[in-house]
Order: C-alpha cells, then sequence, then structure tokens
C-alpha cells in the first residue's frame, strides 16, 4: 500500500482485513512504537473511531526481527472501516466533522498520562527535518528562516490546555468516512505539540489540496476555516491569543516538507 517511512501492506485474515506496518529502528525504537499503541488505545477508550493495533499471534504487539543494522518492527493494526474521502465528500458538512473529531483528541488529550517514560514520543521541535542545515545547502535561505520561525514558535508557554499529545499528520489521506464518520489511522507521527500547531497542519493540507478545485480560492479558505473551527469548538476550546500563531505554524509545516523532500 505504499507509505514514505514504512512498509504498509494489507492482508486478510478469517475474512476480516488488516494492516501490516513493517518500520527499522533507524528511525523508530520499540519503546517509540508501544508510546503510539498506547495512545491509540486511549483514544479508543475515549470513543475515539482510530484504527487499533492489533496483537500478533504469539501475543505481543511489536515484532521484532534482528537485521545487520538493527532490527526491523512489525505491527499491525485493524483496517479502518469506510472509505477514501473523494470530492463527493468534500463539502460543509466533512469540514465541520473534522474539526469536531481533532477537537475530541485535544479534549481528551488533557488527561493522558504514559504508562512509562520510556514510552514518551518526541515533542514537535525534535523532528529531524527542522534541522535544515544537516540537510541543505549552506547558502539555501530555508535554513535562516527556520531558524527565525522556531525561535519565535518555541517561546510560546505551555499548559494541558495549549500543549499535548495528538496526531500531528491528521490529513485527508489519514482518515476514511463511514456513514459520514471520520475512522483516523496512522498514528506514526503522533507527537507533543501545540494545539494550535495540530489545527495548522491540517489547514495546510485541506488548504493547499482540497479533494476538488475551487475558482475562489480564499472565500474556500474562509469556509472551510469557519466549519471547521465551529466542529472543532464543539469538543474544546481555543483562545484568541493562540490563534494569532496560526499562520506561523502553517508556514512551519511548509517548510519541513519544503526540506523533507528536498534532493
Amino acid at each position: 500500500m505504499g507509505g514514505y517511512e514504512s512498509f504498509v501492506y494489507e492482508y486478510h485474515k478469517n475474512n476480516e482485513s488488516f494492516i501490516l506496518k513493517i518500520s527499522h529502528t533507524i528511525r523508530r525504537s520499540r519503546n517509540n512504537i508501544q508510546g503510539e499503541i498506547e495512545f491509540l488505545n486511549f483514544l479508543s477508550n475515549k470513543g475515539l473511531a482510530v484504527s487499533n493495533a492489533v496483537p500478533s499471534t504469539r501475543g505481543n504487539m511489536v515484532e521484532e526481527i534482528a537485521s545487520e543494522n538493527g532490527s526491523f518492527l512489525a505491527i499491525s493494526y485493524e483496517m479502518s472501516l469506510g472509505k477514501e474521502v473523494s470530492d463527493e465528500d468534500w463539502n460543509e458538512s466533512l469540514y465541520e466533522k473534522w474539526g469536531e473529531f481533532l477537537g475530541g483528541i485535544h479534549h481528551a488529550t488533557k488527561s493522558y498520562e504514559w504508562s512509562n517514560p520510556a514510552f514518551k514520543r518526541q515533542a514537535w521541535d525534535q523532528e529531524v527535518q527542522l534541522k535544515a542545515e544537516k540537510y541543505l545547502r549552506p547558502d539555501d535561505v530555508m535554513i535562516s528562516i527556520l531558524k527565525e520561525r522556531l525561535t519565535k514558535l518555541t517561546s510560546l508557554p505551555k499548559s494541558k490546555d495549549t500543549y499535548g499529545l495528538t496526531h500531528t499528520d491528521f490529513h485527508q489521506s489519514n482518515f476514511y468516512l463511514h456513514n459520514g464518520d471520520i475512522y483516523l489511522f496512522d498514528f506514526d507521527d503522533c507527537g507533543y505539540t501545540y494545539f494550535v500547531n495540530d489545527i495548522g497542519i491540517t489547514l495546510y493540507y485541506a488548504l493547499s489540496y482540497p479533494f476538488k478545485e475551487f475558482e475562489n480560492k480564499t472565500e474556500y479558505y474562509r469556509l472551510f476555516f469557519r466549519h471547521f473551527m465551529k466542529g472543532y469548538l464543539k469538543n474544546n476550546t481555543i483562545q484568541e491569543e493562540e490563534i494569532v500563531y496560526l499562520q506561523d505554524f502553517i508556514k512551519l509545516r511548509h517548510a519541513l516538507l519544503y526540506v523533507y523532500f528536498h534532493p
């Protein structure tokens, strides 16, 4: 089924569909994946429709296969119900449900505590792509842009109402729709960040890569944001002081992807 940083497969067992993901210790540790699974279980117990991990035939949530340079790590998940989002689904109802789901995650994570400190996921400012000087030419202007942006954003205060563990990649290719409801998957990038950053990440993809064309993009941006935030505010609150930084976080995602896809 593809995958940018892992091998992802679909398989069938006892007339049910599952996902098999094979990663490597170069980019994820066993404890890191255990942290993802623990967070998935937490959200599922809170009533959010997420794709749960399932144990192997030996009863392990993560199977480790030794190789010459580290190990391969295999994890299996339930196949999410529903189908991929289409242009027919791309409307105000979807925008609102999308925001409502993200608001539900942010509200739930305020009470989340890991069972083992070793399972704690990384923070947003530890993303390897943010170390632009490691991957770009020394004269690339993006290096200074990123440093300036990070200096500004890392100074924001943190509290349980503004910062927590969340999906951090909630775009339109990471969920299915089933009877109009969202079923979210691919928590591989889940980490600690500001809630306004998580909103910004979703907006970046939804506004830049909608599943249908809009002649008046400004009108579409306003429409999406209005309905998305209407749904979000059903489950969580956000202050005007946080929204001020939304554009900065949207631009940060753009810069991160610039580094990620740079040859």
